[in-house]
């Protein structure tokens, strides 16, 4: 018999998924597949001719990513797009029914320059960052287009999505500056949402680079080619990828600032979305970007 998974760490993409991943491998009773990101459920967002994502949607070859699962009581993946993609929560819940469903969300702001610096890092050639948001939103419709998509950071929407179909009992929201600040304290509380008991407050991490560049064109082009990266996730083991990253393929230099005129649009442009964001989760969200907003708000 093959086995579906019951866990999906949704999203959203820089956000993450990919440390969250790695940490649930390690759990007795947690199996994670190898592959990250097949977006099996993703179907608008990740169209089957993306030009640069490949999805998995041959059902067969998406259960073969947890043929190794054996008696694991959670089964899981992360594909980060299935938190905005609009099909993906009620395709999961009919797939899979009683599945759960995790997301870490990020400021807005942040998380749409984390990407960019990363497209950038990978593909030379890119225009300033408040070029590529212009590019990013003219190209909404047509997603294959654009670099950057400032859609992805409206989270208000898709939580809205997950909230309805799968209730607070399947569906947990992490706040990402939250939880890379006590990983042990996270971990906690997502082994409780998924009913698995052990000890992780000896729990360590990989050491994490604040920022780094690649180390030349032919690591840009390894870095930016899907295939190469499917084999790797499949071959080597997420710390030792991570450790040889780190000591070999990157390096260490300032993170370039972002531009005061960029910053400025997007937290008029994630305003309101943020707002609506904390009355959905009942509460205020640590993101400097908004707080001194929030705050006038409520004195006001």
């Amino acid at each position: 018999m093959q086995s579906w998974p019951n866990l999906f760490i949704a999203g959203a993409p820089r956000c993450g998924t990919s440390s969250l991943h790695s940490y649930l491998q390690v759990i007795p009773g947690i199996y994670m597949s190898r592959i990250k990101e097949p977006n099996y459920f993703s179907r608008a967002v990740i169209g089957d001719g993306h030009p640069m994502v490949k999805p998995i949607r041959d059902e067969g070859q998406y259960l073969a990513l947890f043929k190794e699962a054996g008696d694991a009581r959670v089964i899981g993946e992360a594909s980060p797009n299935y938190l905005e993609d609009p099909e993906a929560p009620a395709l999961i819940d009919r797939t899979v029914p009683g599945s759960k469903v995790i997301a870490s969300l990020r400021d807005p702001v942040e998380r749409l320059y984390s990407n960019y610096l990363m497209m950038k890092n990978n593909r030379p050639g890119m225009g300033s960052f408040m070029q590529e948001i212009e590019r990013g939103l003219a190209n909404q419709v047509s997603r294959s287009l654009g670099v950057l998509a400032p859609a992805t950071g409206l989270y208000s929407q898709q939580v809205e999505r997950y909230q309805a179909i799968f209730g607070d009992e399947r569906f947990l929201v992490l706040v990402f500056e939250e939880w890379r600040s006590d990983v042990p304290s996270a971990l906690q509380r997502i082994l409780r949402f998924l009913g698995i008991q052990y000890d992780v407050s000896g729990f360590s991490e990989p050491p994490q680079r604040s920022f780094s560049e690649a180390r030349g064109p032919l690591v840009r082009y390894l870095f930016g080619n899907r295939t190469i990266s499917r084999a790797s996730e499949a071959l080597i083991p997420f710390r030792l990828r991570k450790l040889v990253r780190n000591a070999f393929l990157v390096r260490d230099v300032p993170k370039p600032p972002m531009e005061p005129e960029a910053r400025e649009y997007l937290i008029q442009h994630y305003r309101d979305d943020v707002q609506k964001l904390e009355e959905l989760l009942g509460r205020s969200l640590p993101w400097c970007n908004f707080a001194k907003r929030a705050q006038a708000r409520n004195t006001g």
